[in-house]
Protein backbone atom coordinates (compact mmCIF):
# COMPACT_ATOMS: atom_id res chain seq x y z
CA UNK A 1 0.00 0.00 0.00
CA UNK A 2 2.92 2.36 0.59
CA UNK A 3 4.01 1.71 -3.01
CA UNK A 4 0.42 2.32 -4.11
CA UNK A 5 0.33 5.74 -2.44
CA UNK A 6 3.71 6.61 -3.91
CA UNK A 7 2.45 5.66 -7.36
CA UNK A 8 -0.62 7.87 -6.89
CA UNK A 9 1.53 10.83 -5.84
CA UNK A 10 3.77 10.37 -8.87
CA UNK A 11 0.71 10.30 -11.14
CA UNK A 12 -0.58 13.52 -9.59
CA UNK A 13 2.77 15.24 -10.20
CA UNK A 14 2.82 14.14 -13.85
CA UNK A 15 -0.76 15.34 -14.37
CA UNK A 16 -0.01 18.67 -12.67
CA UNK A 17 2.92 19.28 -15.00
CA UNK A 18 0.79 18.52 -18.05
CA UNK A 19 -1.93 20.92 -16.92
CA UNK A 20 0.65 23.63 -16.23
CA UNK A 21 2.14 23.12 -19.70
CA UNK A 22 -1.26 24.05 -21.14
CA UNK A 23 -1.33 27.28 -19.13
CA UNK A 24 -3.72 26.20 -16.36
CA UNK A 25 -3.44 25.75 -12.59
CA UNK A 26 -3.84 22.13 -11.41
CA UNK A 27 -5.73 23.16 -8.26
CA UNK A 28 -8.46 24.89 -10.26
CA UNK A 29 -8.73 22.67 -13.34
CA UNK A 30 -10.68 19.47 -13.94
CA UNK A 31 -10.55 17.19 -16.94
CA UNK A 32 -14.00 15.60 -16.54
CA UNK A 33 -16.24 18.06 -18.48
CA UNK A 34 -13.82 17.73 -21.41
CA UNK A 35 -13.84 13.94 -21.54
CA UNK A 36 -16.85 12.24 -19.98
CA UNK A 37 -20.56 11.85 -20.53
CA UNK A 38 -22.97 9.93 -18.28
CA UNK A 39 -26.11 8.24 -19.57
CA UNK A 40 -28.72 7.69 -16.84
CA UNK A 41 -31.61 5.16 -16.78
CA UNK A 42 -34.25 7.90 -17.23
CA UNK A 43 -32.47 9.50 -20.19
CA UNK A 44 -30.84 12.26 -18.18
CA UNK A 45 -27.30 13.05 -19.33
CA UNK A 46 -24.64 14.05 -16.85
CA UNK A 47 -20.91 14.61 -16.87
CA UNK A 48 -19.43 14.03 -13.44
CA UNK A 49 -19.67 10.89 -11.34
CA UNK A 50 -18.86 12.94 -8.25
CA UNK A 51 -21.94 15.08 -8.83
CA UNK A 52 -24.24 12.07 -9.00
CA UNK A 53 -27.40 11.60 -11.05
CA UNK A 54 -29.03 14.88 -10.02
CA UNK A 55 -26.66 17.16 -11.95
CA UNK A 56 -28.03 16.95 -15.48
CA UNK A 57 -26.94 18.79 -18.62
CA UNK A 58 -29.68 17.42 -20.87
CA UNK A 59 -31.81 14.42 -21.76
CA UNK A 60 -31.21 11.91 -24.52
CA UNK A 61 -34.97 11.75 -25.18
CA UNK A 62 -34.92 15.42 -26.19
CA UNK A 63 -31.53 15.89 -27.87
CA UNK A 64 -28.82 13.71 -29.36
CA UNK A 65 -25.65 12.96 -27.41
CA UNK A 66 -23.67 14.97 -29.96
CA UNK A 67 -25.91 18.01 -29.39
CA UNK A 68 -25.71 17.71 -25.61
CA UNK A 69 -21.92 17.32 -25.69
CA UNK A 70 -21.51 20.96 -26.72
CA UNK A 71 -24.65 22.59 -25.32
CA UNK A 72 -24.68 25.78 -23.26
CA UNK A 73 -24.64 24.03 -19.87
CA UNK A 74 -21.53 21.96 -20.44
CA UNK A 75 -19.76 24.80 -22.24
CA UNK A 76 -20.36 27.02 -19.22
CA UNK A 77 -18.96 24.32 -16.95
CA UNK A 78 -15.84 23.96 -19.11
CA UNK A 79 -15.44 27.73 -19.18
CA UNK A 80 -15.18 27.83 -15.37
CA UNK A 81 -12.12 25.58 -15.52
CA UNK A 82 -10.57 27.26 -18.54
CA UNK A 83 -10.79 30.59 -16.71
CA UNK A 84 -9.51 29.07 -13.46
CA UNK A 85 -12.66 30.06 -11.55
CA UNK A 86 -14.61 26.89 -10.76
CA UNK A 87 -17.89 27.58 -8.97
CA UNK A 88 -19.98 24.52 -9.86
CA UNK A 89 -17.42 22.25 -8.22
CA UNK A 90 -16.02 24.63 -5.61
CA UNK A 91 -17.05 22.58 -2.56
CA UNK A 92 -16.13 19.25 -4.18
CA UNK A 93 -12.63 20.49 -4.97
CA UNK A 94 -12.18 21.91 -1.48
CA UNK A 95 -13.27 18.76 0.34
CA UNK A 96 -12.18 16.00 -2.03
CA UNK A 97 -9.63 17.39 -4.51
CA UNK A 98 -11.51 15.17 -6.96
CA UNK A 99 -10.25 17.26 -9.87
CA UNK A 100 -6.78 15.78 -9.32
CA UNK A 101 -7.88 12.16 -9.51
CA UNK A 102 -5.05 10.20 -11.19
CA UNK A 103 -7.46 7.75 -12.86
CA UNK A 104 -9.32 10.58 -14.60
CA UNK A 105 -6.17 12.49 -15.45
CA UNK A 106 -4.69 9.60 -17.42
CA UNK A 107 -6.71 10.99 -20.33
CA UNK A 108 -4.93 14.37 -20.24
CA UNK A 109 -2.76 13.65 -23.32
CA UNK A 110 -5.94 13.25 -25.38
CA UNK A 111 -7.82 16.31 -24.07
CA UNK A 112 -8.80 19.29 -26.19
CA UNK A 113 -8.55 22.29 -23.84
CA UNK A 114 -11.43 24.14 -25.45
CA UNK A 115 -14.94 25.22 -24.49
CA UNK A 116 -16.25 23.63 -27.68
CA UNK A 117 -15.09 20.07 -28.24
CA UNK A 118 -14.38 19.19 -31.86
CA UNK A 119 -13.17 15.65 -31.28
CA UNK A 120 -15.06 12.58 -30.07
CA UNK A 121 -16.20 11.81 -26.54
CA UNK A 122 -13.34 10.03 -24.77
CA UNK A 123 -15.14 8.41 -21.86
CA UNK A 124 -18.62 6.98 -21.41
CA UNK A 125 -20.23 6.34 -18.04
CA UNK A 126 -23.00 3.87 -18.81
CA UNK A 127 -25.83 3.88 -16.26
CA UNK A 128 -28.32 2.26 -18.61
CA UNK A 129 -30.75 0.77 -16.09
CA UNK A 130 -31.87 1.15 -12.50
CA UNK A 131 -32.12 -2.61 -12.03
CA UNK A 132 -30.31 -3.72 -8.88
CA UNK A 133 -30.27 -6.66 -6.50
CA UNK A 134 -30.08 -4.39 -3.42
CA UNK A 135 -32.05 -1.39 -2.14
CA UNK A 136 -29.38 0.69 -0.42
CA UNK A 137 -30.69 3.25 2.07
CA UNK A 138 -28.64 6.09 0.56
CA UNK A 139 -29.44 5.30 -3.08
CA UNK A 140 -32.45 5.86 -5.31
CA UNK A 141 -31.02 4.50 -8.55
CA UNK A 142 -32.77 1.15 -8.01
CA UNK A 143 -36.07 3.05 -8.31
CA UNK A 144 -35.20 4.34 -11.80
CA UNK A 145 -36.57 2.77 -15.00
CA UNK A 146 -35.13 -0.03 -17.12
CA UNK A 147 -34.96 -0.62 -20.85
CA UNK A 148 -34.86 2.95 -22.19
CA UNK A 149 -31.74 2.40 -24.30
CA UNK A 150 -33.39 -0.54 -26.05
CA UNK A 151 -36.48 1.57 -26.78
CA UNK A 152 -34.75 4.61 -28.27
CA UNK A 153 -32.40 4.67 -31.24
CA UNK A 154 -29.18 4.39 -29.20
CA UNK A 155 -27.19 1.30 -30.13
CA UNK A 156 -26.85 1.61 -33.91
CA UNK A 157 -25.67 5.27 -33.99
CA UNK A 158 -23.40 4.62 -30.98
CA UNK A 159 -21.60 1.83 -32.85
CA UNK A 160 -20.45 4.38 -35.42
CA UNK A 161 -20.31 7.72 -33.58
CA UNK A 162 -19.25 6.85 -30.01
CA UNK A 163 -17.95 3.33 -29.37
CA UNK A 164 -15.00 3.31 -31.82
CA UNK A 165 -13.46 6.45 -30.29
CA UNK A 166 -13.77 5.75 -26.57
CA UNK A 167 -10.68 5.47 -24.43
CA UNK A 168 -12.62 4.34 -21.35
CA UNK A 169 -16.00 3.09 -20.22
CA UNK A 170 -17.20 3.40 -16.63
CA UNK A 171 -20.04 1.07 -15.62
CA UNK A 172 -22.32 2.18 -12.76
CA UNK A 173 -26.14 2.31 -12.57
CA UNK A 174 -27.95 -0.19 -10.36
CA UNK A 175 -25.92 -3.39 -10.43
CA UNK A 176 -24.34 -3.59 -13.89
CA UNK A 177 -23.32 -7.24 -13.75
CA UNK A 178 -26.92 -8.47 -13.50
CA UNK A 179 -28.11 -6.39 -16.49
CA UNK A 180 -28.26 -7.76 -20.07
CA UNK A 181 -27.35 -4.32 -21.48
CA UNK A 182 -23.96 -4.54 -19.77
CA UNK A 183 -23.05 -7.73 -21.60
CA UNK A 184 -24.35 -6.30 -24.86
CA UNK A 185 -22.11 -3.27 -24.33
CA UNK A 186 -19.12 -5.57 -23.74
CA UNK A 187 -19.80 -7.25 -27.09
CA UNK A 188 -20.60 -4.13 -29.11
CA UNK A 189 -17.60 -2.11 -27.92
CA UNK A 190 -14.98 -4.86 -28.09
CA UNK A 191 -16.09 -5.60 -31.66
CA UNK A 192 -15.10 -2.10 -32.82
CA UNK A 193 -12.72 -0.94 -30.08
CA UNK A 194 -10.94 -3.79 -28.24
CA UNK A 195 -8.39 -1.42 -26.65
CA UNK A 196 -11.04 0.52 -24.73
CA UNK A 197 -10.41 0.26 -20.99
CA UNK A 198 -13.18 -0.55 -18.53
CA UNK A 199 -13.97 0.39 -14.94
CA UNK A 200 -16.88 -1.43 -13.31
CA UNK A 201 -18.50 -0.47 -10.02
CA UNK A 202 -20.29 -3.40 -8.44
CA UNK A 203 -21.80 -4.44 -5.12
CA UNK A 204 -20.46 -8.00 -5.72
CA UNK A 205 -23.69 -9.30 -4.23
CA UNK A 206 -23.76 -12.25 -6.62
CA UNK A 207 -21.86 -15.45 -7.39
CA UNK A 208 -18.73 -15.04 -9.48
CA UNK A 209 -19.71 -17.37 -12.33
CA UNK A 210 -18.40 -18.27 -15.77
CA UNK A 211 -20.49 -15.61 -17.51
CA UNK A 212 -18.80 -12.89 -15.47
CA UNK A 213 -15.28 -14.35 -15.72
CA UNK A 214 -15.63 -14.84 -19.50
CA UNK A 215 -16.73 -11.22 -19.82
CA UNK A 216 -13.75 -10.04 -17.79
CA UNK A 217 -11.53 -12.08 -20.12
CA UNK A 218 -13.11 -10.41 -23.14
CA UNK A 219 -12.72 -6.77 -22.10
CA UNK A 220 -9.66 -4.75 -21.14
CA UNK A 221 -10.60 -4.42 -17.48
CA UNK A 222 -8.70 -1.60 -15.78
CA UNK A 223 -10.43 -1.28 -12.41
CA UNK A 224 -13.08 -3.11 -10.46
CA UNK A 225 -14.63 -0.88 -7.78
CA UNK A 226 -16.28 -2.96 -5.07
CA UNK A 227 -18.90 -1.19 -2.96
CA UNK A 228 -18.95 -2.56 0.59
CA UNK A 229 -19.92 -0.06 3.29
CA UNK A 230 -19.62 -2.20 6.41
CA UNK A 231 -17.77 -5.26 7.62
CA UNK A 232 -20.38 -5.88 10.32
CA UNK A 233 -23.18 -8.13 8.98
CA UNK A 234 -26.03 -6.28 10.70
CA UNK A 235 -24.82 -2.85 9.65
CA UNK A 236 -24.17 -4.04 6.10
CA UNK A 237 -27.72 -5.44 5.90
CA UNK A 238 -29.15 -2.12 7.10
CA UNK A 239 -27.17 0.02 4.67
CA UNK A 240 -27.40 -2.38 1.71
CA UNK A 241 -30.82 -3.87 2.33
CA UNK A 242 -31.51 -6.81 2.16
CA UNK A 243 -27.94 -7.86 1.49
CA UNK A 244 -25.75 -10.43 3.21
CA UNK A 245 -22.15 -9.44 3.88
CA UNK A 246 -21.01 -13.04 3.45
CA UNK A 247 -22.29 -13.08 -0.14
CA UNK A 248 -20.25 -10.00 -1.06
CA UNK A 249 -17.09 -11.16 0.73
CA UNK A 250 -17.23 -14.59 -0.91
CA UNK A 251 -17.53 -13.02 -4.36
CA UNK A 252 -14.66 -10.65 -3.59
CA UNK A 253 -12.40 -13.56 -2.60
CA UNK A 254 -13.32 -15.41 -5.81
CA UNK A 255 -12.44 -12.31 -7.85
CA UNK A 256 -9.12 -11.98 -6.04
CA UNK A 257 -8.32 -15.60 -6.93
CA UNK A 258 -9.33 -14.96 -10.54
CA UNK A 259 -7.03 -11.95 -10.71
CA UNK A 260 -4.07 -14.07 -9.56
CA UNK A 261 -4.49 -16.63 -12.32
CA UNK A 262 -5.99 -14.72 -15.23
CA UNK A 263 -5.05 -11.07 -15.55
CA UNK A 264 -3.96 -7.97 -13.70
CA UNK A 265 -6.41 -5.20 -12.89
CA UNK A 266 -6.86 -2.92 -9.91
CA UNK A 267 -9.48 -3.55 -7.27
CA UNK A 268 -10.71 -0.66 -5.14
CA UNK A 269 -13.02 -0.86 -2.14
CA UNK A 270 -15.52 1.99 -2.12
CA UNK A 271 -16.59 2.60 1.49
CA UNK A 272 -19.24 5.32 1.83
CA UNK A 273 -18.88 6.86 5.29
CA UNK A 274 -22.15 7.81 7.01
CA UNK A 275 -23.82 7.80 10.42
CA UNK A 276 -24.08 4.02 10.60
CA UNK A 277 -20.47 3.13 9.82
CA UNK A 278 -18.09 6.00 10.64
CA UNK A 279 -16.47 3.96 13.41
CA UNK A 280 -15.47 1.26 10.91
CA UNK A 281 -13.07 3.29 8.78
CA UNK A 282 -9.88 1.86 10.31
CA UNK A 283 -11.23 -1.67 10.05
CA UNK A 284 -12.05 -1.03 6.39
CA UNK A 285 -8.57 0.33 5.63
CA UNK A 286 -6.89 -2.62 7.36
CA UNK A 287 -9.15 -5.02 5.47
CA UNK A 288 -8.00 -3.49 2.19
CA UNK A 289 -4.34 -3.68 3.13
CA UNK A 290 -4.68 -7.37 3.99
CA UNK A 291 -6.49 -8.11 0.72
CA UNK A 292 -4.03 -5.95 -1.27
CA UNK A 293 -6.76 -3.75 -2.69
CA UNK A 294 -6.97 0.03 -2.63
CA UNK A 295 -9.19 1.65 0.02
CA UNK A 296 -11.31 4.48 -1.31
CA UNK A 297 -13.29 6.18 1.44
CA UNK A 298 -15.99 8.60 0.33
CA UNK A 299 -18.26 10.87 2.34
CA UNK A 300 -22.05 10.77 2.27
CA UNK A 301 -23.65 14.22 1.85
CA UNK A 302 -27.12 13.10 0.78
CA UNK A 303 -29.64 11.86 1.76
CA UNK A 304 -29.07 14.20 4.68
CA UNK A 305 -30.77 11.91 7.21
CA UNK A 306 -27.86 9.47 6.85
CA UNK A 307 -25.09 12.09 6.71
CA UNK A 308 -22.77 12.92 9.60
CA UNK A 309 -23.25 16.58 8.64
CA UNK A 310 -26.70 16.59 10.27
CA UNK A 311 -25.30 15.47 13.62
CA UNK A 312 -24.79 18.00 16.43
CA UNK A 313 -21.52 19.90 16.69
CA UNK A 314 -20.66 17.83 19.76
CA UNK A 315 -21.21 14.57 17.86
CA UNK A 316 -19.13 15.73 14.90
CA UNK A 317 -16.29 16.67 17.23
CA UNK A 318 -16.54 13.19 18.76
CA UNK A 319 -16.03 11.68 15.30
CA UNK A 320 -13.02 13.91 14.61
CA UNK A 321 -11.43 13.24 18.00
CA UNK A 322 -11.75 9.52 17.40
CA UNK A 323 -10.07 9.81 14.01
CA UNK A 324 -7.25 12.03 15.26
CA UNK A 325 -6.56 9.75 18.23
CA UNK A 326 -6.41 6.55 16.18
CA UNK A 327 -5.13 7.31 12.69
CA UNK A 328 -1.61 6.78 11.40
CA UNK A 329 0.06 9.09 8.91
CA UNK A 330 -0.90 6.79 6.04
CA UNK A 331 -4.49 6.47 7.24
CA UNK A 332 -4.72 10.26 7.36
CA UNK A 333 -4.35 10.35 3.58
CA UNK A 334 -7.40 8.11 3.18
CA UNK A 335 -9.40 9.93 5.85
CA UNK A 336 -8.83 13.46 4.58
CA UNK A 337 -11.84 13.17 2.24
CA UNK A 338 -13.98 12.20 5.23
CA UNK A 339 -12.66 14.71 7.72
CA UNK A 340 -12.69 17.83 5.53
CA UNK A 341 -16.49 18.11 5.15
CA UNK A 342 -16.95 17.54 8.88
CA UNK A 343 -14.32 20.14 9.77
CA UNK A 344 -15.80 22.61 7.30
CA UNK A 345 -19.22 22.30 8.97
CA UNK A 346 -17.95 23.30 12.44
CA UNK A 347 -18.07 26.74 14.09
CA UNK A 348 -15.14 28.96 13.10
CA UNK A 349 -12.86 28.39 16.11
CA UNK A 350 -13.29 24.60 16.07
CA UNK A 351 -12.89 24.57 12.31
CA UNK A 352 -9.56 26.41 12.47
CA UNK A 353 -8.30 24.13 15.24
CA UNK A 354 -9.03 20.84 13.49
CA UNK A 355 -7.97 22.08 10.08
CA UNK A 356 -4.57 23.07 11.51
CA UNK A 357 -4.20 19.65 13.13
CA UNK A 358 -5.04 17.84 9.91
CA UNK A 359 -2.69 19.97 7.81
CA UNK A 360 0.18 19.33 10.23
CA UNK A 361 -0.35 15.57 9.98
CA UNK A 362 -0.56 15.63 6.18
CA UNK A 363 2.66 17.66 5.95
CA UNK A 364 4.43 15.00 8.02
CA UNK A 365 3.11 12.29 5.72
CA UNK A 366 4.70 13.99 2.72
Amino acid sequence: MFKDLKKIKESVVIADEHIKSQGFLPKSFCIVPFTNIILEPNGSVGVCRQKGNKFSIGNIKENTIVEIWNNDLIRSWRREFLEGKPTTCKVDIKHEQCNRCPDNNKLLPHVEFSEIQHGPILKLTANFNGRCNLQCQMCDVWKLPNGLYDEINFWEPAKKEIFPHLKEIDMLSGEPLIQPDTYRLFDEVTAVNPECEWTITTNVHWKFNKKISDSFDKIKLKTLIVSIDSLIPGVYAKIRYPGKLSTALTALDEILNYRKTKKTFEIHLNFLVQKDNWQEVFKAIDFCYKKEIRPFLTFLYEPVEFSILTESTESKITVLEYYFSEMSLIQAVHLKRIMMPIIDSLPLIDRANYLTQLQEILVKQQ
